[in-house]
């Protein structure tokens, strides 16, 4: 399709105020813990990561990786080019705890800082700020790891609007903080995969443009996936086939679009790395 029929830019004026109140949080943090959707690990990075992020030790977690297609997390590593310290790690979009492990890697990311304390005969409490695009699982990430659901969640972007600081343990405090963007996206791709996931409000978008999108890169990663869904590969097809009709036999794009996205986004359609588009 025609990729100017649909440009992607989304940064309202709270995610600007949001980068502000994180970098300033920063400052007082150990460590950082940075949410991707594992379906577009390299897309869901900021692309100012390095003067954002400072020296600050990273914990990536790969969120989702149960709709995420094999091999995402090695690709993902290869494609890191950062000077901080950093470990990846990987987290089911269902199943709940794994604190254990994220304390485990945070441990290790800070391990000289917390021995240069216990020298001290200090008992360093570790706060470690988590971070991420819109809707990327952030605040579940955080209820999944206390069980307690302490944080407002919602499968839509934008639900978390402010700080809130988590314990997880006696001597782990997490903060959560609301997903951003950033305010120009150089690359459409990175933006059509990001909106293709749900981190971008399908409010401000053409979703029938968006679905249709959606379909033709998806066909070119893995067509058979696709046929084996829908049985046909074309927007028009598939609206025919599940009965997206309105009176006089015209199409119903919108609901056969919101159709589609909701199938991808919820893993029916297969597993995808959609940063194989990039």
């Amino acid at each position: 399709m025609n990729e100017n029929k649909i440009n992607i830019n989304w940064f309202p004026g709270h995610m600007a105020q949001t980068l502000k109140m994180i970098d300033g949080e920063l400052k007082i943090c150990d460590a950082i813990v940075y949410v991707v959707d594992a379906r577009c690990p390299q897309s869901c990075i900021n692309p100012q990561f390095d003067d954002f992020i400072g020296r600050k030790p990273v914990l990536f977690v790969l969120n989702k990786i149960d709709l995420a297609s094999s091999g995402v997390k090695e690709q993902f590593i290869q494609s890191l080019q950062i000077k901080t310290p950093y470990m990846v790690i990987t987290r089911n979009s269902v199943k709940s705890g794994g604190t254990e492990a994220v304390v485990k890697a945070l441990q290790k990311l800070l391990a000289e800082r917390i021995q240069a304390k216990m020298s001290h005969g200090i008992v360093k409490t570790l706060r470690v700020a988590v971070i991420g695009v819109t809707n990327c699982g952030k605040s579940t990430f955080i209820n999944n790891m206390t069980n307690k659901g302490k944080t407002q969640t919602g499968n839509r972007p934008g639900v978390t609007r402010t700080k809130q600081w988590v314990p997880i343990t006696d001597n782990l405090w997490l903060l959560d903080t609301p997903g951003t963007l950033w305010p120009a996206f150089t690359n459409q791709q990175v933006a059509r995969n990001l909106a293709y996931v749900g981190s971008i409000n399908d409010e401000i978008l053409d979703t029938v443009a968006l679905s249709q999108a959606l379909l033709e890169d998806l066909t070119k990663l893995q067509p058979a996936a696709v046929q084996a869904r829908f049985g046909v590969t074309s927007f028009a097809e598939i609206a025919k086939k599940r009965g997206c009709i309105l009176r006089g036999g015209v199409l119903d794009t919108r609901r056969a679009a919101k159709m589609i996205l909701s199938e991808f986004r919820e893993g029916k359609i297969g597993k995808f790395n959609l940063d194989n588009l990039l």
